[in-house]
């Protein structure tokens, strides 16, 4: 009889113990079930896959692209009576891609220009760029072939397709040179470049044709050019400085100074550019002995050139960009009745209708007044058009 109560007592401790363990894994159980309930679904299988996952190769070789700007404008000069008419200001083809992890490449040409090639270079003006650049490592980088000179200034720097009007000083410059640029970039705020191109596209004797008699051409007709590009206080002052020697002719090199520097705000951004040019022969040609009746470069000698650029762009919203612009310009040299001073005084509202393109639709006014040896002539222009840089592939 024990032995039966001992069995019967353990039965019953058993099926009491193997009771309660059930009952906590039941618990155990809903718990997971409760946690389960609160986590945020798991993504659907068809999540569209980020951008930087989904770029095929060919994307990262190959990006075609037509920088265009045009405008219907009614513009006065002087007391000549007002014009109105429709315009093409820009029209660049630019093709630019990475053809592998180290190796870059970018072409740029205007469709409005002439292909001829010129003298001293062999490649038409009309082609901005075409140039091969090479990754030697992180920091260190080489570029050869035809480029923009690096020269600094944030109107230099600006696409072509959104300037409404340029400073005459460089509108008055070639900057498309031929030649080769080592980039140094210690971190991502810092960019340091030394730049050594062709000084001009043609030939001395094709640009100085009634100075070659007293001047002789350069053997080296080089430009040296150094630059920085820098993002200062988390990019909210930002520069971009150069500097550089232009061998123009046998015995005369010029000088010029381009220093541009921007205040960054998140709605708010305004940049000053200071340019400055010495030129031991005359190569900007625009003071008012520059040039004879024909348009032909006369050679002047110690040629002064100074240029201030103020501009100021305020976003009230994400799609509205609301700007004003102010130049001040001298010219002159030391022969007498030789200089120029220019005022320029723009204004105007931009809208950007699409996130995802780079489309503005413009309303501006753009004002100049050039006192040429105390002879004003103001030029008064509304132009209202569209900059359209447009994604083709």
């Amino acid at each position: 009889m024990k032995k039966i109560l001992l069995a019967m007592s353990l039965l019953v401790g058993g099926v009491a113990f193997a009771q309660q363990d059930l009952q906590e894994q039941i618990n155990q159980l809903r718990m997971e079930i409760d946690q389960l309930r609160m986590a945020p679904p798991p993504p659907p299988i068809d999540m569209p896959v980020p951008s930087e996952e989904m770029e095929s190769p060919l994307r990262k070789k190959f990006n075609m692209y037509f920088n265009f700007q045009t405008s219907l404008d009614a513009e006065r000069i002087g007391e000549n009576d007002l014009t109105t008419k429709f315009q093409a200001r820009q029209l660049r083809l630019e093709v630019r891609g990475d053809l592998t992890e180290r190796i870059f490449y970018r072409f740029r040409h205007r469709l409005n220009k002439s292909n001829a090639a010129v003298s001293l270079d062999n490649l038409a003006t009309a082609t901005d760029m075409m140039y091969a650049g090479f990754r030697l490592n992180e920091k260190w980088s080489a570029t050869v072939g035809k480029m923009c000179q690096a020269w600094g200034g944030y109107e230099f720097d600006l696409n072509p397709m959104n300037i409404y009007e340029y400073s005459d000083f460089l509108q008055n410059m070639d900057n498309f040179m031929l030649g080769a640029m080592i980039t140094y970039a210690p971190n991502p705020n810092h960019e340091f470049n030394l730049q050594i191109t062709d000084v001009r596209n043609s030939n001395f004797a094709d640009l100085y044709a009634t100075a070659t008699a007293t001047i002789k051409e350069s053997n080296t007709p080089l430009a040296y050019i150094f630059n920085w590009n820098g993002n200062l206080f988390d990019s909210l002052i930002q520069t971009r400085w150069g500097a550089g020697l232009q061998s123009e002719a046998d015995g005369y090199t010029n000088t010029l100074v381009m220093l541009g520097t921007k205040l960054n705000l998140p709605k708010f951004q305004v940049f000053l550019d200071y340019m400055m040019a010495n030129d031991q022969l005359d190569r900007l040609c625009y003071t008012p002995n520059s040039k004879d009746s024909n348009k032909k470069i006369l050679g002047i000698k110690d040629a002064k050139y100074n240029s201030f650029v103020l501009k100021a762009e305020y976003q009230p919203a994400p799609e509205w960009n609301i700007f004003a612009q102010g130049l001040y310009e001298t010219a002159n040299s030391s022969l007498a009745n030789n200089e120029f001073k220019g005022l320029g005084y723009f204004a105007g509202v931009e809208y950007l209708p699409f996130k995802e393109q780079d489309l503005r639709f413009f309303l501006a006014y753009i004002g100049r007044s050039r006192d040429v040896n105390n002879a004003k002539v103001d030029t008064n222009r509304v132009s209202v058009g569209m900059m359209y840089r447009i994604k083709a592939f």
